[in-house]
């Protein structure tokens, strides 16, 4: 039995949230991909787009082909693409394709909404 995905949108201190909760499998990514891709579209810098997956039980290819199509969208867009992972569901698939070298994923939608840090000198 699959968990119906459940995929919502909002704006979080001039960042677009896409928030996923459920398994991200063959049937359900169609509606998250719709999502992103618009949000990918319509984000305006320097806000963020931020996909959040905290509430997501399960990864399949389909949502890391998503997540890296995400990515290429929001490049050309000239967004920052910020991915909130906690669960291990989400980890792990993201570190065995490496693609957690790639995105910038967070542990918290605190983390993936707050503007970047300037560095110390």
């Amino acid at each position: 039995m699959t968990t119906e995905l459940r995929v919502t949108r909002r704006l979080v201190d001039g960042a677009i949230v896409i928030s996923a909760a459920g398994d991200v499998d063959l049937t359900s990514a169609p509606d998250l991909e719709s999502e992103v891709q618009t949000a990918c579209a319509e984000a305006r810098p320097p806000g963020p787009l931020v996909v959040d997956l905290s509430g997501v039980t399960f990864l399949g290819s389909i949502g890391l082909s998503l997540l890296v199509n995400a990515q290429q969208k929001c490049e050309e867009n000239s967004v920052e693409l910020r991915v909130v992972a906690t669960s291990r569901a989400v980890l792990r698939p993201l570190e065995v394709t490496r693609l957690d070298e790639q995105l910038r994923i967070t542990s918290s939608l605190e983390e993936a909404v707050a503007p970047p840090a300037t560095e110390a000198s």
